[in-house]
């Protein structure tokens, strides 16, 4: 299985920005407000290309695009995606 297949089968879309940026992302509610997950590489300018390397997850507000949780830098794509089956 390709890593967007495995993404999309956590809920997760492929998202790029105006400014080139590529991500998966995924909408969910955080503390009562319509937020996204944003799944980065480690650099935090593109998205993961393997389930082994490191991530950098965060939290951002849907309309303001703000982020609601400071980023979080995991070891793994896999280990951030077994995180989320707990």
């Amino acid at each position: 299985m390709s890593v967007d297949e495995v993404m999309k089968g956590h809920g997760f879309n492929f998202s790029a920005s105006c400014a080139g940026k590529g991500s998966y992302t995924k909408w969910i509610k955080h503390r009562g407000k319509r937020a996204y997950i944003a799944v980065h590489d480690a650099s935090g300018d593109g998205f993961p290309s393997t389930l082994e390397e490191p991530v950098r997850v965060a939290i951002h507000d849907l309309r303001s695009g703000d982020e609601l949780e400071a980023s979080r830098d995991i070891g793994s794509l896999s280990a951030f995606l077994a995180s989320l089956d707990e």
